[in-house]
């Protein structure tokens, strides 16, 4: 309750939740306290009982700031035990009073608009990095635990947002900014639709296991990332293996894996401004495993940092997820395999991708 509460208290119409009792927990007004009877015209009790029960928006009389007036109150119910009472007034306010209501509440969809694009973007980075990689079963605790965080931090305070505006339609169809909340509903929409999509993505089809050759990979990252290197003023370079190593695993899981290190390597090198940004991709044979490397000439990192590297929801990026790593690592063990990280700082930063060979 704390975030919707903290939305609504702000509102510029009075305002009231209340448990079953009646008994006023929080409103909009300072001065409200007690029970919601007290400042409910005597004549209208019953009548509000009928609103309860019924879910019907009535006009009731309400005491506020010693003045009696009709105000049309509708009804939201958080639970069985307790209500969301949004009291509209009936009796039209002078030109200036709508005006500056209008301007208070375009401001605050604009608000509530900027905070749920905002969040959407966060969460389409989230959901887009789950589905690209298929994960095995030992990766779903690992989801549905940000799954859980994504649940409870966005889906359920945007229920309530949503609830919010659909009851202000009228007020505002009334002063003609009912455009506004149309707006506002639709992005809540696809939001909602993004948390689905991502909770979905918590069940992985079977992985589909191929024989992978190491220089093929190689080559097609360079395919994929020289342009990008290159309009960044950046060099990436390759070395293929002379031997042409070949490992089993799946080749979808495997290129996301390189292309989310070579990315973060690329965004590593945009930082140093004082020499051009490199990046080298090449692979070895040793005791029957192969090493593909990403090297980059970035800041590097401290040994903190690395600590942390794979650790969910760990991340250094101002707009990062922190689950990239992690889906990496969790990849990489499913093909019986182990990422090796190096850094010095500020010398830059070495990661080893060591998986078992396919031997004659």
């Amino acid at each position: 309750m704390d975030k919707t509460q903290a939305l609504l208290e702000n509102v510029t119409f009075p305002y009231f939740f209340i448990d079953h009792h009646l008994k006023i927990l929080s409103s909009s007004l300072k001065s409200a306290e007690g029970v919601f009877t007290e400042i409910l015209a005597p004549e209208d009790f019953s009548r509000f009982n009928d609103l309860l029960k019924k879910n019907e928006p009535g006009i009731y009389k309400l005491k506020i700031d010693n003045c009696i007036l009709p105000y049309r109150i509708y009804l939201a119910e958080d639970d069985a035990m307790h209500f969301h009472l949004f009291c509209f007034p009936t009796s039209p306010p002078d030109n200036e009073g709508i005006r500056i209501k209008a301007e208070h509440m375009e401001k605050r969809l604009h608000h509530i608009n900027h905070q749920l694009t905002t969040k959407k973007k966060y969460l389409k980075k989230a959901v887009k990095e789950v589905e690209e990689t298929v994960l095995t079963s030992h990766y779903t605790a690992d989801v549905g635990q940000l799954a859980a965080g994504i649940a409870h931090e966005i889906r359920n305070p945007l229920t309530t947002v949503k609830g919010f505006i659909q009851l202000l339609k009228p007020y505002l169809l009334e002063i003609g900014k009912d455009q506004y909340a149309e707006i506002a509903i639709e992005e809540i929409n696809r939001a909602n639709d993004m948390i689905y999509e991502f909770l979905n993505a918590s069940k992985p089809p079977q992985n589909k296991k191929t024989e992978i050759s190491v220089n093929n990979l190689i080559q097609e990252m360079k395919l994929l990332f020289e342009s990008e290197a290159h309009f960044k003023n950046m060099k990436l370079s390759v070395n293929i293996c002379p031997d042409n190593p070949i490992f089993h695993g799946d080749a979808k899981q495997i290129k996301q894996v390189l292309i989310n290190i070579i990315k973060n390597a690329l965004e590593a090198c945009e930082s140093v401004h004082d020499q051009e940004g490199k990046i080298n991709l090449k692979a070895r044979t040793f005791n029957q495993k192969v090493f593909i490397i990403i090297e980059d000439n970035g800041p590097g990192m401290t040994e903190e940092t690395i600590r942390q590297l794979f650790v969910p929801f760990y991340t250094t990026k101002e707009k990062g997820t922190g689950i990239g790593l992690s889906i990496c690592r969790k990849i990489i063990e499913e093909h019986d395999g182990m990422i090796n990280v190096h850094s010095n700082l500020p010398q830059g930063t070495v990661f080893e991708i060591e998986l078992p060979l396919i031997l004659d």
